[in-house]
């Protein structure tokens, strides 16, 4: 793997991913990005998709069976109570149309890499 370009390794590269770790920043230089999720929510897994093509870590908030992570999501989230539910560095970001918008408007980059 010597002299390839891991950001444009190829899909079959990204897809098992090599290279993603040595495209990314030094991880303490990336923001703590967390997601209230369920197991079965389709804009929780095309959240975690977007988090994981740019390469970020996040730590994974399953609520589905769990009131008490719940009723937290909903206290952090400012009485929001739909999934998916992101924070970057304990800013309320939104849900997952909130993210993409974040991306669309290419504030995305900056967030995940820990400026502010």
């Amino acid at each position: 793997m010597s002299g390839m370009d891991p950001v444009n390794a190829g899909p079959v590269s990204y897809m098992f991913g090599v290279g993603r770790r040595a495209a990314r920043r030094k991880e303490t230089d990336m923001a703590r990005v967390e997601i209230y999720s369920t197991m079965f929510c389709p804009f929780c897994y095309r959240a975690k998709q977007l988090l994981q093509a740019k390469g970020a870590d996040f730590a994974e908030v399953d609520v589905t069976m769990s009131p008490g992570r719940r009723r937290e999501m909903k206290e952090r989230a400012a009485g929001q109570y739909s999934v998916p539910q992101i924070f970057i560095d304990d800013a309320h970001i939104g849900g997952c149309d909130d993210l993409y918008a974040l991306e669309a408007a290419g504030k995305l980059d900056r967030l995940l890499n820990g400026a502010t």
